[in-house]
């Protein structure tokens, strides 16, 4: 493979280098932060006006549905949102590409649950860049699927060993007796008369109240950092 200035011999094929960097070398980004960025600013170094990007990935999880990436081209920034479970599809990613310009779509999966790409531009997208983005998505579908794929897989070891423990499970630390100490803060929540409640109440209506306590509890817990 040789470099063409911002297109790539690969294999015989003339590719953009943003191509070239998903056949090659995005399998290398260790998450989809990582992997957002970097897209973006190979879109960005190739020509393509783009005002910021964002990723929707669907996990497994039952309290999280959706996890979304926000990139702003200005400042290279991302930042990460949660769509809990019983919310609407995430429409605040969305939401926020269209206060930054106009927006280029593609879902890399399946059309209910796969990976979501979206771009917003500077400038409306002319045709051959739409054909671009749609081109990238292609490309990138492999590699999102590997990434949602490790994104639920965290989100399940999460969900029942918290995110500490997940974190070193996948970091290898299987062994029975490592343990460590760590500074926290707890919170104790208890819902008023639940003994009454529950013996006056048929077991599928409270089970469903209860799902609706914990969402609004785990909910709070989790969107500042904390687990349950």
């Amino acid at each position: 493979m040789t470099d063409r200035g911002s297109r790539r011999q690969y294999h015989g094929m003339d590719l953009p280098a943003p191509l070239a960097w998903l056949v090659d070398e995005a399998g290398t980004s260790a998450s989809p932060d990582q992997f957002l960025a970097e897209l973006g600013g190979r879109l960005l170094a190739d020509g393509m006006p783009l005002a910021g990007g964002a990723l929707i990935l669907s996990v497994s999880h039952p309290i999280i549905a959706q996890r979304t990436w926000l990139w702003r081209a200005e400042t290279g920034a991302v930042i990460e949102r949660l769509g809990f479970t019983g919310d609407a599809p995430d429409q605040a990613g969305r939401e926020w590409l269209v206060e930054l310009g106009p927006v280029q779509e593609d879902t890399t999966g399946s059309p209910l649950d796969g990976p979501v790409l979206g771009w917003a531009g500077i400038c409306p997208f002319g045709p051959a860049e739409v054909d671009r983005l749609r081109q990238v998505a292609r490309f990138a579908a492999a590699r999102l699927d590997a990434l949602a794929a490790r994104v639920s897989l965290t989100a399940l070891l999460e969900a029942y060993l918290g995110r500490r423990s997940a974190a070193r499970v996948q970091a290898g630390a299987l062994r029975r007796g490592a343990g460590e100490i760590i500074l926290a803060a707890l919170l104790c929540a208890d819902l008023r008369d639940f003994t009454a409640l529950s013996e006056a109440t048929e077991p599928a209506a409270m089970i469903t109240a209860l799902d609706g306590w914990f969402d609004r509890i785990a909910g709070a817990v989790h969107a500042f950092g904390g687990r349950c």
